[in-house]
């Protein structure tokens, strides 16, 4: 991120506020403009006349909503999006803006509507079929949900935050797996300490402090740092659900192994238990699952492994060379700690397709399996292959 000073929500929006509190739409025209002579984001793209016309005949509340979606791209000249829901309605009462860039984004043409599917096979997509070194791998899958009746994390208050995750702490203690819930919601009686936080934080499960990013400070995700926010995680450690992230809930399952269907599996499973509690999670009728980021809509679902790529990543020195090569097949390279974060010594990187929107859940898992085989031998004919280690490493 450009700038490095962290810029607060309620601080930001006020630039783009009249002396009476309304929003000045010339000031956000002023800003685009700025920002286009950085880099040009796709909420800067579709914030056109006619979209500014639309949004003058809303009422003052919606108008000051629409400001709320765009602020983390009018504060981040880096944004390639730059758009945050606020509640699930955002995508139906703000259509006309946000379609445009959810099509652009997922590369919609034509008629389109999200459909699921979680008919994953197990014994299918082995990754010792692709190299016999991937025997013990880290294999990690998510999805992103966000529950009927709340606010999205971006303009939640405190004491909302408080109240959905005591809901979900009554779902965790009912719903039949065993497990435990960590809060980092001082007073809560799961409250735990800043070491077990960090300990959480070493094997990869907990996510980090918010307050540190600036794109989450400005869209509001962070804001109320650490009320109502927490992990459960399963008494094996193969299920983790955090709460209070990016979207409401970001339920997990890692599996140590090499058959990704088996992860899915374990997925699913913690998925249908959740549902069952009661929970109804926020869908649109075409787009699909509603996330904050109207990037991860679709299924919702990311599926990742860890695995060594020195060749292609030069030793961890070029990153943006394993990146792009696996850009070019569909999936995308991150560091160990997720987006933002660097690959190590070894090219240790996480590896996902990029796909969200327009596949079902068991395509996702085919495209990484089948992106898997290509990158593994680009990464085989690449540089050096003495003393070359090519498998995988735990979280």
């Amino acid at each position: 991120m450009s700038q490095h000073k962290i810029f607060a929500k309620q601080d930001v929006r006020k630039l783009y506020l009249d002396e009476q509190g309304n929003v000045d739409f010339n000031k956000i025209q002023a800003k685009w403009d700025e920002l286009k002579k950085i880099k040009e984001s796709l909420a800067n793209k579709h914030y056109t006349q006619a979209v500014v016309e639309k949004v003058k005949t809303m009422s003052a509340e919606d108008q000051q909503r629409f400001l709320d979606i765009i602020i983390a791209g009018l504060t981040n000249d880096d944004s390639s999006v730059g758009i945050s829901a606020t509640r699930p309605e955002d995508y139906d009462v703000f259509l006309f803006y946000l379609e445009p860039i959810i099509r652009e984004y997922h590369k919609i043409e034509g008629e389109t509507k999200q459909e699921h599917d979680w008919n994953i096979p197990v014994g299918e997509y082995v990754l010792t079929k692709i190299d016999p070194a991937l025997e013990k791998v880290s294999m990690r899958a998510r999805v992103a949900r966000n529950v009927v009746g709340y606010n999205l994390p971006s303009s939640m208050d405190k004491d909302e935050r408080i109240k959905f995750e005591n809901q979900m702490v009554t779902v965790f203690e009912n719903f039949g797996i065993p497990g435990n819930y960590h809060s980092l919601t001082p007073g809560h009686k799961n409250f735990i300490s800043d070491q077990k936080a960090d300990e959480l934080r070493k094997k990869h499960f907990l996510f980090i402090d918010m307050t540190s990013d600036n794109y989450l400070m400005s869209n509001g995700v962070a804001s109320d740092w650490p009320f109502g926010r927490g992990i459960w995680v399963s008494q094996d450690e193969t299920k983790m659900v955090w709460v209070g992230e990016e979207d409401q809930l970001r339920i997990i399952s890692i599996v140590q192994g090499n058959d990704l269907g088996k992860v899915d599996q374990s997925l699913h499973e913690l998925l249908t238990g959740i549902e069952k509690s009661g929970l109804k999670f926020a869908e649109h009728p075409v787009y699909g699952i509603i996330t904050t980021c109207p990037t991860n809509m679709g299924t919702g679902k990311r599926q990742s492994i860890l695995g060594k790529f020195p060749n292609l990543s030069k030793s961890g020195t070029d990153e943006a060379n394993l990146k792009e090569k696996a850009k070019s097949i569909g999936l995308q390279a991150r560091g160990t700690g997720g987006e933002h974060s660097s690959m190590d010594q070894e090219g240790t990187a996480d590896i996902s397709p990029s796909a969200r929107f327009g596949v079902t859940e068991a395509i996702v898992t085919k495209r990484l399996f089948e992106g898997l085989i290509v990158l593994y031998q680009l990464e085989k004919t690449t540089g050096p292959e003495k003393g070359r280690n090519n498998c995988c490493t735990t979280f």
